[in-house]
Formats: C-alpha cells, sequence, structure tokens
C-alpha cells in the first residue's frame, strides 16, 4: 500500500478509508514499525475490527478530491512525488 501518498493514491482513487489506526502509532507500513509492541497494537486493532476499512461514498470522495485541491491550490504538497530514474537523463540504445 502507498503510505506516503494515502489521501491521492488509495481515497481518491479506490474510495475507501482506513478507520481507527491505533493511536500513538505512526500511520507508516507495518514493516517500518519500530518496536514490536507498535506491531501488537496495530495487529490487535485489525483482528478486534477497531480498526476497518470504510467504503465511501461518491460525494465523500469528490468532498475529500475537492479539500485535496484546495490544499494544492494554496501550495501545499499534496503528494510525495515518485523519483527520478537514475538513467533519465542517459540516452538509452535501441
Amino acid at each position: 500500500m502507498n503510505y506516503h501518498n494515502y489521501e491521492t493514491a488509495i481515497i481518491e482513487t479506490y474510495g475507501v478509508h482506513l478507520v481507527g489506526w491505533p493511536h500513538r502509532v505512526n500511520f507508516i507500513s507495518p514493516l517500518n514499525i519500530g518496536t514490536v509492541g507498535n506491531i501488537r497494537k496495530l495487529q490487535d486493532a485489525l483482528k478486534s475490527c477497531i480498526c476497518y476499512w470504510t467504503v465511501l461514498s461518491p460525494a465523500e470522495v469528490k468532498s475529500h478530491a475537492a479539500e485535496l485541491n484546495m490544499h494544492h491550490l494554496a501550495g501545499e504538497i499534496v503528494c510525495k512525488p515518485c523519483k527520478k530514474c537514475l538513467d533519465s537523463e542517459v540516452p538509452q540504445k535501441r
């Protein structure tokens, strides 16, 4: 899952939202969560259905997209840009 661009890559694209992420656990990939205690908090929240996916209505998705657009127009960074390929400036053999 794309945690860096969650707002655009997940919510806006698929129309779903993750509800109930545990407090004091950073919203990052579980692979990158640093402590076993935080992993267990997340696992317990998922198993007990405290943390779950919910489907947004088309109106909610449209509202979310409009909000992101307002942040973008205000000059805020809405999504993290992809890394540029190392060989993008090098001519390719054909």
